[in-house]
């Protein structure tokens, strides 16, 4: 029996109740000993034939792009940030005490809606009842004079002339009576002048009613009525001024934007011009940028702009320029530049983001353009590597301008249509085989599995640890047994 082909713990119950005698321990020694050469000798051999075998790492796998020929125009690039493309501070136009704020900062609003604050109003009610009431009178006087004295009052009127008349008409026969008698001398003077007098009061009181008489049937004058008019224009108007000013006890929003400040709080007592709070319209938005100015001449307004912002993840934007401020910084030298952009519906734009805007001038050339993720670029300038027939090689160029995602190759050897390695081309070398992305299989193999000059090669990292065998059909030997003799 050979105990080196028994199980571990097979061995060990075995040997347990032998193992005080000594006798038998080196009579199992001896019968070891030879099964332990054995062991060695086929492990010797396994790592011998596997120090023996090639092991061919596989080709690179890359990822490849073409080279453009497109027409471009100059670009001016410049970097700058995003601006509401209005900006109001909201402020009060009356006195009084804050009753309502309901609105926080980061509250969308809309224009001439939304209310956010409400002062104090109950004076200016009571201000209203009075000033309605005398609206009333005025204009219920200027209605009496529009339309005159009534019948009755002109009936009224022609009975005193009647009666001032015949008044009137007594007095002079009792004037002429006194006449006559005064020139018979039987009349004293003083009686004849009492008569005479008598006779001129009652003539003017006849008189006065006759005028008046005209002048109910006239009616009244172009100047009263104008003037009842004027009363009532005036009350009319202080009346308009009290609901001015209780409409504007409810502060509205004058912009459709975004709450960025609010200055004021409940039971806060607010004056007139006091800040209530700042709202920021952002349905289109501003991107200003500074240009140099040996360049500002060549900036219109109206030119189309193209934005991109970094903080949504390099999304482009297009706009227009909307003005160039005629003013430049006294310490850069350049000068204000605002392009136009409408922002998203959910208004992903906001003020303060990093921009970066390019402008496009002057007339469009063809011109040859690389993928940027292809440029190496090393001391003695740019190159890329162009993939052709299974292998790369290594081609340099004079490159230009950065137009979007490529570059734009002035001189060297590229042409329209080459393939050129974007994507793992960090650590190839001129004339290197490589292996395109999902042309080759998965990573790691190719397709149907890597081959090497022996069969079927090891994955990329060598054997698994262990030593264990990898040969085909025959499993590794399990760690718990020996190697059987």
């Amino acid at each position: 029996m050979i105990f080196a082909d028994l199980p571990l713990k097979a061995w060990y119950a075995h040997c347990a109740p032998h193992m005080r005698k000594r006798s038998y321990v080196n009579s199992l020694i001896a019968r070891s000993i030879p099964a332990l050469i054995i062991f060695a000798s086929f492990g010797l051999n396994i790592a011998a034939s596997e120090a023996g075998r090639p092991r061919k790492r596989p080709p690179p796998m890359v990822s490849v792009s073409k080279v453009v020929e497109r027409q471009v125009r100059n670009r001016l690039t410049a970097v700058g940030s995003v601006a509401p493309y209005r900006r109001s501070i909201v402020s009060s136009e009356l006195e009084g005490r804050v009753q309502s704020a309901p609105l926080k900062v980061g509250d969308f609003v809309r224009a001439n809606e939304t209310v956010l604050a409400t002062v104090g109003r109950s004076g200016l009610q009571i201000d209203l009842r009075i000033l309605r009431a005398e609206l009333e009178k005025a204009r219920q006087d200027l209605l009496r004079l529009e339309r005159g004295k009534r019948p009755e009052e002109i009936a009224a009127l022609q009975a005193k002339v009647r009666e001032r008349e015949a008044q009137m008409k007594n007095n002079e026969l009792e004037l002429n009576r006194a006449q006559d008698l005064y020139e018979k001398k039987i009349l004293d003077k003083a009686s004849f002048d009492r008569a005479e007098a008598a006779y001129e009061a009652s003539w003017q009181l006849f008189e006065e009613a006759s005028r008046n008489l005209e002048i109910a049937r006239l009616g009244p004058r172009r100047e009263e009525k104008a003037r009842a008019k004027a009363e009532v224009d005036r009350v009319r108007a202080r009346v308009a001024r009290v609901r001015d000013d209780l409409a504007k006890t409810r502060i509205r929003s004058p912009l459709t934007g975004f709450i960025t400040q609010e200055w004021v709080e409940v039971g806060q007592w607010l004056t007139k011009g006091g800040r209530v709070a700042e709202v920021i319209e952002l349905d289109r938005v501003l991107v200003q940028a500074p240009i140099a100015e040996r360049r500002i001449s060549l900036v219109r307004v109206g030119d189309e702009a193209r934005v991109v912002i970094d903080a949504l993840g390099g999304r482009a934007f297009k706009g227009r320029v909307r003005g160039v401020i005629p003013k430049a910084d006294p310490k850069s030298r350049t000068f204000p530049v605002e392009v136009e952009i409408k922002n998203t519906e959910s208004y992903d734009l906001k003020a303060g983001m990093f921009a970066r805007l390019s402008l496009e001038y002057g007339k469009a050339e063809k011109v040859l353009l690389v993928p940027k993720d292809a440029v190496i670029l090393r001391a003695r300038g740019a190159s890329v590597f162009v993939f052709e027939k299974g292998r790369v090689r290594e081609v340099p160029f004079s490159q230009g301008r950065s137009v979007d995602s490529f570059t734009e190759v002035t001189s060297g050897a590229l042409r329209a249509g080459m393939q050129v390695v974007v994507k793992g081309n960090e650590n190839l070398r001129a004339g290197m085989p490589v292996r395109l992305q999902g042309r080759g299989g998965r990573p790691g193999g190719g397709r149907g599995g890597w081959r090497g000059s022996g069969g079927g090669g090891p994955p990329r990292g060598g054997p698994p640890r262990g030593g264990g065998s990898r040969r085909r059909g025959k499993p590794a030997a399990d760690s718990r047994r020996g190697a059987g003799g």
